[in-house]
């Protein structure tokens, strides 16, 4: 049976259109090796995942290989010019983000190599010359200066939120160690060379890492490599392929195949350091030997991110287990390393357990001296390459900090979510199974009234709020139970916690904690909400607040109760969920009974895609309802597509779309290739498609459509 499917009944069966809170950090995933964004598509498309953090927002789009040249900045060797190795801004792919909560980096481009008119070729596998990496499958060290850029547009894109989880998988883990580490000069008071903000304290912006079946030792699966550059693949039908002549397998390797005839081994320079030559043979056994990227294969002296391993004892350089002192990691963030062991294999069947983490002794690495606090670890028992394929594991690694040293930033009357997640069996604090989060709000300048922490809990779960009047110690554990503090059992409701205004010092920080007791491996799924409420309250109540779209309009309704001395309600819209502007506003009404209903057509300039509506009293006092998030207010808009299952050749698409901006759409089959791309001008506000998917095999596809920053992610079965 053919059925035909709009695209707002797709988003109540896999999300929910409406968002009502906001998320404390925007989350980005980092892909691996020969991946892409879809490698993390069974998370960010899990309903449950949807249910807590909604849809994916948009992906950082880059080419991290674009020219032939080995330096990082092209031939002219100057950032931000038309030959950098780098790009990440295309005349149809600005980088320019929405604002939300969900992002995805993607390094699977290629482009048209053409600095005038540079276009983006999303998920191109394609490379400078038969003799060069794919963008994917490049230098490490590029990696992380892109992800740099990726976190700046994150946070541009989400003003008021000043930090971002990163979750990467593989190679992705490395990508992210390089963001941190590098250092110039590389040594421990170097300057961060790739931090959004080097010269500050914290500048990188990362509250927490997550690393899944990262290599962080390095791995050595795929034996040497040989020589003659894959033997059975010419150069000119590498693309497109696992490519074992490429940068990344180049850093990856903890040790090379090295001398006359590549008869003894030498250390794998970018994880251990040394010389980039060392290893060098005729012919050459990667594309490039650039480790550093700085345009000479033969400068001598790359700092590796790791320690060398005979510093330790050992008699190897690459048995090093920890991060290199000359350019560590910063301990102002948490770390939490995802690590795998199958049966038969002593690891993931690719990295080595001992290789999937960095440890000190007995400890994780970085350490404050207490195991498993400042770094702890997780371990499950998949493959490789479908660790990053769980929603609870995903979930469980994104614990909020567990002392006052990584508390997580929250401003002033919004409405945030935090999940409550089963931490590390090993943490310092038993039991495992109870959740310390902690916060910190810095107060408004005006506060002229009491603070109320405003907390829905999880209602299958007990526990206990507490508001520190001093600054706690920075690791104050559980049993420290503050002066203002709230128990809470099981199936409780809304719950207040109201701080006397004399307690308090206008424009000061303070750290307050939830703790959540006996926790279930799936109680992530029901998120916990909260809210600082620094503005005097008014005696009205807010019942509800909803927005649906349809192709013509937006329709808002909300119900309050309690309505005194209301003046009217202001509608209101922003773009990043904290500067809104009025829409619209509507006179207070004795006999609308506290149900009031305003539609706003699509045709009128509506940032979104965030609102909200706000009381006005007769004193001029404002109340505001919760924030609403509908993602679906966008540029591109997919109305309807089908038939799916896809039992013709013909798909079948409608779109609308507001601006005249290029469209761009890609189909995948679950491999990540590329099996139909097309692109497209706009003519209508509707566009209208017949797509042609011939000579394909039955199974699940990925339909993409981007448009700018603007992006729609659909499946499509074929039967």
């Amino acid at each position: 049976m053919k059925k035909w499917i709009s695209s707002s009944f797709f988003l109540c069966l896999f999300s929910h259109a409406i968002f009502p809170q906001d998320c404390v950090y925007p989350v980005i995933f980092l892909h691996g090796w020969t991946g892409s964004e879809l490698s993390w598509q069974n998370i960010y498309n899990d309903p449950d995942f949807i249910s807590v953090w909604g849809n994916l927002t948009d992906v950082f789009q880059a080419v991290v290989n674009a020219t032939e040249e080995t330096h990082i900045w092209g031939a002219d060797q100057v950032e931000g010019t038309g030959d950098d190795d780098v790009l990440v801004q295309f005349v149809n792919e600005d980088n320019n983000l929405q604002a939300g909560c969900v992002y995805a980096i993607n390094f699977q481009n290629f482009w048209n190599e053409d600095p005038n008119n540079a276009q983006l070729i999303v998920h191109g596998c394609d490379s400078p010359s038969p003799f060069d990496s794919d963008s994917n499958e490049s230098a490490i060290l590029k990696q992380g200066y892109a992800l740099g850029k990726c976190i700046e547009k994150v946070l541009a894109a989400n003003p008021d939120k000043d930090r971002v989880i990163l979750v990467s998988h593989s190679m992705g883990g490395l990508e992210a160690r390089e963001y941190l580490q590098r250092r110039t000069p590389e040594q421990p008071s170097g300057t961060p060379r790739w931090w959004v903000y080097p010269n500050q304290t914290g500048g990188h912006r990362v509250a927490k890492l997550i690393t899944m079946a990262t290599p962080h030792r390095g791995s050595n699966t795929l034996g040497n490599i040989s020589p003659s550059k894959e033997p059975s693949q010419p150069p000119q039908n590498k693309d497109g392929l696992p490519d074992l002549a490429s940068e990344a397998v180049r850093d990856l390797r903890y040790s090379y195949g090295c001398g006359f005839l590549n008869l003894f081994n030498c250390p794998g320079v970018y994880l251990f350091g040394g010389d980039e030559n060392d290893f060098s043979v005729l012919p050459f056994p990667f594309w490039n030997e650039d480790v550093d990227c700085d345009g000479d294969e033969t400068s001598p002296d790359v700092t590796g991110i790791n320690i060398d391993g005979t510093t330790q004892g050992f008699s190897e350089i690459w048995h090093g287990t920890y991060d290199n002192p000359d350019i560590p990691l910063p301990t102002d963030l948490r770390y939490t390393y995802v690590t795998s062991d199958i049966t038969g294999d002593n690891g993931d069947g690719v990295v080595a357990l001992s290789r999937q983490w960095l440890y000190d002794g007995n400890q994780p690495a970085p350490t404050d001296g207490t195991a498993h606090r400042l770094t702890d670890t997780l371990l499950t028992d998949v493959f490789h390459t479908s660790v990053n394929d769980d929603p609870n594991l995903v979930a469980r690694a994104m614990d909020e900090g567990d002392y006052p040293r990584f508390e997580w930033t929250v401003q002033p009357d919004k409405l945030y979510f935090g999940m409550v997640q089963v931490r590390a069996t090993q943490a310092p604090e038993a039991p495992y199974t109870d959740d310390p989060d902690w916060y910190t709000i810095t107060l408004p300048t005006n506060l002229n009234n009491d603070l109320t922490i405003q907390l829905t809990p999880n209602p299958n779960l007990a526990g206990r709020l507490d508001f520190f009047i001093n600054t706690p110690a920075d690791y104050t554990d559980m049993s420290n139970q503050s002066t203002y503090a709230l128990s809470f059992s099981s199936g409780s409701g809304i719950q207040n916690l109201v701080i006397p205004q004399a307690q308090l010092n206008p424009g000061s920080t303070y750290y307050f904690r939830i703790i959540h007791q006996g926790v279930g491996y799936s109680d992530w799924k029901t998120p916990y909400t909260f809210q600082i409420q620094t503005l005097a309250s008014m005696p009205l109540d807010w019942i509800s607040f909803n927005v649906q779209n349809s192709s013509q309009e937006l329709l808002f309704s909300w119900q309050v109760a309690n309505e005194v001395n209301i003046s009217h309600y202001e509608l209101q819209s922003s773009a990043d969920g904290s500067n809104f502007q009025a829409l619209t506003t509507q006179a207070f009404s004795l006999s609308a009974n506290g149900n009031y209903q305003t539609r706003i057509p699509l045709t009128r300039d509506i940032p979104g895609p965030y609102f909200r509506v706000g009381a006005v009293d007769l004193d001029g006092r404002s109340n505001y309802s919760t924030l609403q998030y509908l993602p679906e207010k966008l540029a591109l808009r997919l109305l309807s597509y089908g038939p799916n299952p896809l039992s013709s050749e013909t798909l079948y698409l409608r779109l609308a779309t507001e601006s005249s901006a290029p469209i761009f759409l890609q189909i995948h089959n679950t491999l990540g290739q590329v099996v139909l791309q097309h692109h497209w001008q706009p003519q209508n506000p509707i566009e209208e498609q017949n797509l042609k998917l011939s000579g394909q095999a039955d199974g699940l596809y990925i339909l993409s459509i981007r448009q700018g920053a603007n992006t729609q992610i659909v499946q499509l079965l074929k039967n």
